[in-house]
């Protein structure tokens, strides 16, 4: 009877134990979800210019991800300073440079073209191009051999100098492997 008591004790912490956890599960669930951001803004147009703005900003901490769509605390934070700087009167291009000069060029999806970004700009097309050229040049290569293989039938001479040659070739390798080299002859030589 002691036994099965002690059972019972084990059992019941045990439950306790689970139920606790997941509560504490269900708590920590509950307060990871996102909190959704309201805007009064004074005209429609300021709302589409937000959502066209922010679409085009990429958050400093996700990865390829818009600041409009991202959770972190720093997209929050953009997304107050957009919201800030359109009611104040900014324009895009004003918006843009003040998040570029506050960020840097990382949040922009289209960065400036200069110096220490042309490959960035110029590498992918210019690589489309050489694959093109590749591309073209090896059909134009398998066609050319298509037509000089289809062009000049060989002359009943220039098949029979192939035709030597080719047994030529099959006999010296032929006899190549009938006769083994055995060391011991070419040391006694």
């Amino acid at each position: 009877m002691a036994a099965s008591n002690a059972v019972k004790h084990k059992l019941g912490r045990h439950f306790w134990s689970c139920w606790l956890l997941s509560l504490v599960l269900m708590g920590s669930g509950i307060q990871a979800q996102a909190a959704i951001e309201l805007y009064d803004f004074s005209s429609e147009e300021l709302r589409l210019r937000y959502q066209q703005v922010g679409g085009q900003l990429r958050c400093p901490m996700c990865e390829n991800q818009a600041i409009i769509d991202s959770d972190s605390p720093s997209a929050f934070d953009m997304r107050q300073e957009l919201y800030r700087l359109l009611e104040e009167g900014y324009t895009n291009q004003e918006i843009m440079e003040f998040m570029r000069a506050r960020f840097g060029d990382f949040i922009l999806y289209r960065p400036p073209v200069r110096s220490d970004t042309w490959l960035l700009w110029f590498l992918p097309p210019l690589l489309v191009l050489l694959g093109l050229l590749l591309i073209g040049f090896l059909v134009r290569q398998n066609q050319r051999a298509a037509d000089q293989a289809e062009e000049a039938p060989l002359s009943h001479s220039e098949r029979q100098l192939r035709l030597n040659r080719i047994l030529e070739l099959e006999s010296s390798l032929s006899a190549s492997q009938t006769t083994p080299q055995d060391p011991q002859s070419k040391e006694s030589s």
